[in-house]
C-alpha cells in the first residue's frame, strides 16, 4: 500500500456553517493542504515541481459526506495515492473523527502536465514519483457528467483576488462554493450536500465572469455548469443532497 499521511485538524467557527457544521468546502481545503504537506515531505512537492517545469492538473473529483463534523471537533485527515499509470494518477481522501469513522471520503484524478508545453509527460518518466510507493494503476473514479438540457436557476460572480491560488488561477474549491450558492435558498437551508461529484474542464482567473447555471434534475439532485464570459465551460457538477 502506498504511503499515508494524515494530519490533525479542529474545525474552526470560520470552517463552519450557522447550524456549527463544517463547511463542504473545508474537506477540500483540509485535502488540499494535507496532499501538498505530503509531496513536500517526500521532496516531490511544490519545489520539485517547479525546478523540473511541472505540475498536477485536478480534473475529477468525487466527495461523499456520510455525516458532518461539528465546530470545534477534533479529526484526522488522510491522504495516499490509489493509482499511477501512465499520464494519470488518482488520490484518496478522509476525514475521520476521534474513533476512526469516515464522516467524508473523496477520489480524485490528476494529470501530469509539462508547464512549458502544456501536454501531459508520462508519470514513469519521473522516477522520483516512486517516493509515494504507489504501484498500483488505480481506477478511473467516474466517466462524465452530461451537460445540461435546461436552466432552472443561474448566478453570476466576478473573480475575486482571494479567489486566486499560487498557480494563479481560481483555486479548485471554489468551484464548489459558486455551485452551492446558485441553489436556492430553501434548498441550501434544508438540505445538506451528500455527494459532488465535479469535473475540471478549463482555468479560470482574476478578472473573469463567471456564471453557474444549473438544471433540478430531480429532487434533491442539480446539475451545474460554470461558465465564463467567453461561454467556455470550465467546470461540470452534479450534486445530491439529502
Amino acid at each position: 500500500m502506498s504511503i499515508i499521511s494524515s494530519e490533525k485538524k479542529r474545525i474552526a467557527c470560520y470552517e463552519s456553517d450557522s447550524n456549527e457544521k463544517m463547511l463542504p468546502t473545508t474537506a477540500m481545503n483540509y485535502f488540499q493542504e494535507v496532499s501538498t504537506n505530503q509531496g513536500n515531505q517526500l521532496g516531490i512537492g511544490g519545489d520539485f515541481l517547479k525546478e523540473n517545469g511541472l505540475a498536477w492538473f485536478l480534473v475529477k473529483y468525487v466527495i461523499k459526506f456520510n455525516d458532518y463534523p461539528l465546530y470545534q471537533d477534533e479529526v484526522t485527515v488522510t491522504t495516499r495515492a490509489t493509482g499511477m499509470e501512465k499520464f494519470c494518477a488518482t488520490r484518496r481522501f478522509t476525514v475521520e473523527d476521534e474513533a476512526g469513522n469516515a464522516k467524508v471520503i473523496a477520489d480524485t484524478q490528476w494529470l501530469l502536465i509539462n508547464r512549458e508545453t502544456e501536454k501531459m509527460e508520462r508519470i514513469d518518466e519521473h522516477p522520483e514519483m516512486n517516493a509515494y510507493e504507489c504501484f498500483e494503476k488505480g481506477e478511473p473514479i467516474f466517466k462524465k457528467i452530461q451537460k445540461i438540457n435546461r436552466i432552472d436557476v443561474e448566478k453570476n460572480f466576478s473573480v475575486r483576488f482571494l479567489d486566486i491560488d499560487f498557480n494563479k488561477h481560481v483555486n479548485h474549491v471554489k468551484y464548489l462554493a459558486w455551485a452551492i450558492e446558485v441553489l436556492p435558498l430553501e434548498v441550501v437551508k434544508t438540505k445538506h450536500l451528500k455527494e459532488a461529484k465535479i469535473v475540471y474542464k478549463a482555468q479560470c482567473f482574476y478578472g473573469d465572469t463567471v456564471t453557474a447555471v444549473g438544471e433540478r434534475i430531480e429532487e434533491n439532485h442539480y446539475r451545474i455548469d460554470i461558465v465564463n464570459q467567453e461561454n467556455i465551460i470550465l467546470c461540470q457538477l452534479e450534486l445530491t443532497l439529502a
